[in-house]
């Protein structure tokens, strides 16, 4: 499970001291973390960071006296300034959400999507193979969710959206990005969480400190039993003649379909990574 992080843009002088943790996706955070008078200043400091235009930028679409209206004047800028990738935050409805992909139809733009109320929610549902050619990754901004229904947050509220948009993400061939933990003093349940996730099929997870890294950076989501399974597995498919033509096999007395390889070749990869 990959981690993408946030980090507010007020900190991105910290960015440096984060790269030994080998993080798959950086955030920006322009929306909730700075004040709207210190956004140029600090593009740009942005813009003077190696492979700037690489990280995500979380930014505002809407005008800040008025959550339903959009103003796009920022991200426009930026695209301006040469950065494609973006995370879009509080958008509410699909209406909305064909408003500024239609706006910005031109530019080729690498999207993650932030699933925040249940409109969204709802009409994506059904709709979210649409999208697969625009959007290259959604994601739960829980909080922000459960805020919006008047619930607690807890992952036993959360069991049925976080399936759905998993769901979604494996319909439409995009990246799955599990919920952000707030409690930073709890590492066993963040790492429940974590496992949580992976365990559900989750590509990656936000994360919003670097003690949260190491918690992912250590967790072994698989035992060496579940390996020794796996490498016999792949052993007993070498040994089929013919390769082309699939037929089920038997290992340790179960027989081993088509889906239980692919599962073996995950398990080996994430295995050696961990251990080895």
């Amino acid at each position: 499970m990959e981690a993408y992080f946030f980090i507010p843009a007020s900190k991105i002088d910290k960015i440096q001291s984060i790269f030994s943790y080998q993080i798959m996706e950086f955030i920006i955070d322009f929306e909730d973390s700075i004040k709207l008078s210190e956004r140029d200043q600090l593009v740009s400091k942005l813009i003077e960071l190696p492979v700037a235009a690489h990280y995500y930028l979380r930014v505002p679409l809407h005008e800040s006296s008025n959550p339903e209206r959009l103003d796009l004047t920022f991200i426009s800028k930026l695209i301006e300034r040469g950065f494609k990738r973006f995370v879009f935050p509080k958008i509410i409805s699909i209406k909305q959400l064909d408003e500024v992909l239609n706006i910005f139809e031109e530019e080729v733009l690498d999207i993650v999507l932030l699933i925040e109320n249940p409109r969204l929610y709802i009409e994506l549902l059904n709709t979210i193979n649409s999208y697969h050619n625009r959007i290259s990754a959604i994601g739960l901004g829980s909080h922000d969710f459960m805020a919006s229904i008047g619930g607690k947050h807890t992952l036993q509220n959360l069991e049925v959206v976080r399936q759905h948009i998993l769901y979604m993400a494996k319909a439409a061939n995009i990246i799955s990005i599990d919920i952000a933990s707030m409690d930073l003093k709890d590492a066993e349940q963040f790492r429940s969480e974590v496992v949580d996730g992976f365990d559900k099929g989750y590509n990656a997870k936000f994360v919003i400190h670097p003690r949260q890294l190491q918690i992912m950076q250590d967790i072994k989501f698989y035992n060496r039993e579940e390996y020794v399974r796996a490498v016999k597995i792949m052993e007993k498919l070498s040994l089929e003649k013919n390769k082309m033509e699939f037929a089920p096999i038997v290992v340790e007395g179960k027989i081993i379909e088509r889906p239980h390889i692919e599962n073996a070749r995950k398990i080996i990869a994430n295995y050696k990574k961990k251990h080895i």
